[in-house]
């Protein structure tokens, strides 16, 4: 079962510079009050902007001080600040990947994933809770801390052996083959 615990205890040891730190509500920034789910992420597992190494593009993860305008671009306008009406009020943007997004959905719980760029938002859920995430970023940037530069091939492509690791660790915390295939196609790993 993914938990904050396990997820930090990860990524102590990968990123030994990286902050996590229990955040206070007052924290949040947002016109909206902070769903109970997220209040609980930023106090459990608690990221102070923390950068997680992928395959490709890395994982940012913001602060709670810093995520009100971290949804800049997505829910709003960076300059003008007006708001997108294409972009759903339930959504609230928690992490990227080079501009993709990963949505915590106020109303489910779920996190979804949506790519930048493609004209309208289509946002397809991914995670089932916050520390599913969590702890499936920290395992992948885990493993790509230690393989470093062994991770991929001629090809870049990510190593079998890497793929299998990844899909080992994450069927472990979810308790599923096929969803961990799932998440690791959705993440770009096989």
């Amino acid at each position: 079962m993914a938990s904050y615990h396990t997820a930090k205890q990860i990524l102590r040891r990968a990123y030994p510079d990286a902050i996590f730190d229990s955040q206070s509500l007052t924290d949040w920034q947002g016109e909206f009050p902070l769903p109970d789910a997220v209040a609980e992420y930023f106090r459990e597992f608690g990221p102070v902007d923390v950068t997680i190494d992928g395959y490709g593009n890395p994982y940012f993860l913001p602060s709670l001080s810093q995520l009100w305008a971290f949804q800049a671009g997505y829910r709003y306008h960076p300059q003008t600040l007006e708001r997108f009406t294409e972009w759903d009020d339930d959504w609230l943007v928690i992490a990227d990947e080079g501009g993709d997004a990963f949505i915590f959905s106020r109303a489910s719980n779920v996190i979804l994933h949506a790519y930048h760029g493609e004209g309208a938002w289509r946002p397809k859920p991914m995670f089932e809770n916050l520390a599913e995430m969590a702890t499936t970023f920290s395992i992948i940037g885990d493993i790509v801390v230690s393989a470093g530069q062994d991770l991929t091939d001629d090809d870049s492509l990510i190593l079998p052996r890497y793929q299998e690791e990844a899909k080992t660790r994450i069927s472990n915390l979810i308790h599923s083959h096929e969803r961990a295939d799932a998440l690791l196609s959705m993440l770009g790993w096989s």
